[in-house]
């Protein structure tokens, strides 16, 4: 996966985070292209969430605070 695949989801939540600042402060985020799926409690359910609205599409998953965090980059599993 290329470090520019969740570049449009970035630049999403880049735009949004002094609201999301307001509104889900130390909550986690799911964004996918430009629309905000949700937030959540836990990063366990930000993830499952994803993969239940995208499947094994890539979407970010970000904690919304003022400390700045590292994008990691993590490919969904695949059953065969």
């Amino acid at each position: 996966m290329s470090k520019l695949t969740l570049e449009k989801e970035l630049h999403f939540f880049e735009m949004h985070k002094a609201e999301y600042l307001k509104v889900y402060k130390n909550t986690y985020v799911v964004i996918k292209s430009n629309q905000l799926l949700g937030n959540f409690t836990t990063q366990q359910e930000a993830y499952a969430a994803g993969i239940e609205k995208y499947g094994n599409e890539p979407f970010l998953i970000k904690l919304v605070t003022d400390i700045v965090t590292p994008v990691i980059h993590v490919p969904a599993l695949q059953m065969v």
